[in-house]
């Protein structure tokens, strides 16, 4: 589920936190989701619910460590 924004002028509803947002995050580092919500300035589940939508595309991996999860972009297979 992606979360949307409504434009109060235009009636018309645009995407919060895209894809490319949440990767360019997670460039060159490794963020915990709880991380990634205050880069994105959003609520932790909103966070883990497009993290997790990012990691079924292979955009993203996820790493527990203790009781977290740490994040990072995928690594590009022509590298």
């Amino acid at each position: 589920m992606v979360s949307r924004r409504r434009d109060e002028d235009s009636g018309k509803y645009t995407e919060m936190y895209s894809d490319s947002e949440i990767v360019a995050a997670l460039s060159g580092t490794r963020l915990s989701t709880t991380e990634v919500a205050e880069e994105l300035n959003c609520h932790r589940t909103t966070a883990h619910e497009r993290l997790g939508e990012l990691e079924k595309k292979g955009l993203v991996t996820s790493k527990e460590v203790g009781n977290t999860l740490l994040w990072e972009m995928t690594e590009d297979p022509e590298t």
